[in-house]
């Protein structure tokens, strides 16, 4: 190789070798700025004013200003967010209650509704649900009228064993029947007396319904007689 050659092959591989290094040192510096670029948008400062008007920064502004609204700054100091300020435990409580009556309201209204569409589908006119009122006292009635009848027999059998008890006042057998009847009488007063008040609160179920069924059918417009 003629001399010459040697020099100009020498310069390119120097040439070559100060590009790969500057290549390596731009890279490493790249990286570095990258991560340190990461690092900083990461960071945040807290800053808030408390209730005398005095600012704090840092984290030990979530504790010094724990009832104002806190903003959270990056390192250039724009902000990145707002925290609103946390309610008192005052307005949680009547959050809460206001929460919990707004769902009772909810619960009655559908309720309400449901009773009001069961009501509709189980009677198409107020003459109906009269007539099942008066099937369902009728039936009533007609119970009474059999155990006032029976306990009617009952009575007359105990004033005979009560006439021959005078006579034979030591007779046990006559004195154990006259108690029986008794008993016997005293439960037949007891059912009457139970569906006489069976009677008065199906006369205000139904009378209650009616009621009802006509101001549903009136706010709904449609009624039928």
């Amino acid at each position: 190789m003629p001399p010459g050659w040697t020099v100009i092959a020498y310069n390119a591989v120097s040439k070559m070798r100060r590009l790969a290094w500057s290549t390596i040192v731009v890279v490493a510096v790249g990286v570095s700025m990258a991560q340190h670029g990461q690092v900083f948008a990461q960071a945040t400062i807290k800053k808030c004013q408390d209730a005398s008007g005095k600012w704090h920064y840092g984290d030990i502004a979530a504790e010094e200003c724990a009832r104002s609204r806190i903003t959270e700054m990056d390192q250039r100091g724009l902000k990145v967010r707002e925290h609103d300020v946390p309610p008192t435990r005052e307005e949680v409580e009547a959050r809460d209650a206001a929460e919990a009556r707004r769902q009772a309201a909810e619960r009655l209204a559908e309720e309400r509704r449901q009773f009001e569409n069961r009501l509709l589908a189980t009677y198409d006119s107020e003459q109906s649900i009269i007539q099942a009122r008066d099937q369902r006292v009728a039936a009533i009635d007609k119970a009474i009228k059999e155990n006032e009848e029976y306990m009617a027999k009952l009575d007359q059998e105990l004033r005979v064993l009560e006439k021959r008890a005078k006579r034979k006042p030591r007779d046990e057998r006559v004195q154990r029947q006259i108690d029986l009847l008794n008993t016997r009488i005293a439960e037949y007063e007891r059912s009457i007396e139970d569906r006489l008040r069976d009677r008065d609160q199906v006369i205000a179920r139904y009378d209650k319904d009616l009621a009802q069924y006509r101001d549903i059918r009136q706010r709904r417009g449609t009624v039928k007689q």
